[in-house]
């Protein structure tokens, strides 16, 4: 598509990072009333064993060179193509984001297909429920909603759940150096069955979860049967509120209480070190019910989204 009189196209450099993020925060501000910790901030995700900024990776620069628009995508993961794009809130309105959209399509038509059979692969995209331009757009491109997510939320100043009672479950924080595989062992196992689950490596599995920015392990919860790491809890702190990136609990130990436990684990901390609200995200239709889970935790839905989904040629 044709860019605005003096707007530009072209894939990133690291040093775009700062202003690329600037752009995320801007969207979020202006579509949420305020910036919120993604799960992957861009300076991690660039360090991904599989990110490609030379090639799936794009800014919109406007004129002045102020970067206006930033969309990346990751590799074809069992037939599905997953992308995001944001457009700064000032320069909303001059057909950025179809841009970005035409830009991704095109891209995603020529990575070569992951899946088994390499069967027909769908592009997909998420959309806020309250964002009616994206969704235009989205829509008349041929997406079409597939999946709900859901942001929800708890206010730590008021009254938290008592912790629920576990036979023989031992909830105690996590080792440095000591409990780390076991911890990327148990997230392979625990979300096999997920939406758009992509199994990690270990070292990428610690690039996200150790090796962040925001990374604080003193904040995480295990909980052991045993010998056996039945679940655990992986939480940050922000300037926003504090997010829980990551709560399992292995298939053999659900329904006992356990995801209730570590978040309540995890609440208490938080609190502790003065944030007043936490916040995670959930697939609607997740196979562990885990709305059900959060919201016996004393957690609601704040925001929802949905799935887009496109086929590829």
């Amino acid at each position: 598509m044709t860019l605005p009189h003096g707007y530009s196209l072209r894939h990133p450099t690291e040093a775009d990072l700062p202003a690329a993020q600037a752009v995320l925060d801007a969207s979020e501000s202006h579509d949420a009333g305020e910036a919120r910790t993604h799960e992957h901030e861009l300076a991690t995700e660039w360090r991904s064993e599989d990110s490609h900024p030379d090639t799936d990776w794009w800014v919109i620069v406007a004129p002045g060179g102020v970067v206006a628009g930033v969309a990346w995508m990751w590799p074809d993961t069992a037939g599905e193509v997953t992308a995001d794009h944001y457009v700064h809130p000032e320069h909303r309105g001059f057909g950025l984001g179809e841009a970005l959209l035409a830009t991704i399509e095109a891209r995603a038509v020529q990575l070569p297909a992951r899946s088994p059979d390499g069967a027909v692969r769908n592009l997909v995209l998420w959309c806020n429920e309250g964002d009616s331009g994206r969704r235009t757009v989205m829509t008349a491109r041929g997406f079409a909603p597939v999946r709900q997510f859901y942001e929800m939320e708890i206010d730590l100043r008021g009254d938290l759940p008592p912790a629920p009672r576990l036979e023989s479950i031992e909830v105690r924080a996590f080792r440095p150096g000591v409990d780390d595989r076991r911890v990327w062992e148990a997230d392979l196992d625990a979300f096999a069955e997920h939406f758009l689950f992509e199994p990690r490596s270990y070292e990428e599995w610690r690039l996200h979860h150790l090796e962040a920015p925001d990374s604080d392990p003193t904040l995480w919860w295990l909980a052991w049967d045993g010998d056996e790491l039945a679940g655990y809890v992986i939480s940050t702190e922000g300037a926003h509120g504090a997010e829980i990136g990551d709560l399992a609990v292995r298939k053999p130990w659900r329904g006992r209480g356990i995801g209730r436990a570590l978040l309540v684990a995890s609440f208490d901390t938080l609190r502790e070190r003065g944030q007043v609200v936490a916040r995670l995200f959930v697939d609607a239709q997740n196979v562990t019910k885990a709305v059900r889970v959060y919201e016996a935790a004393g957690m609601h839905v704040s925001r929802r989204f949905d799935a887009m989904q496109k086929p590829l040629a």
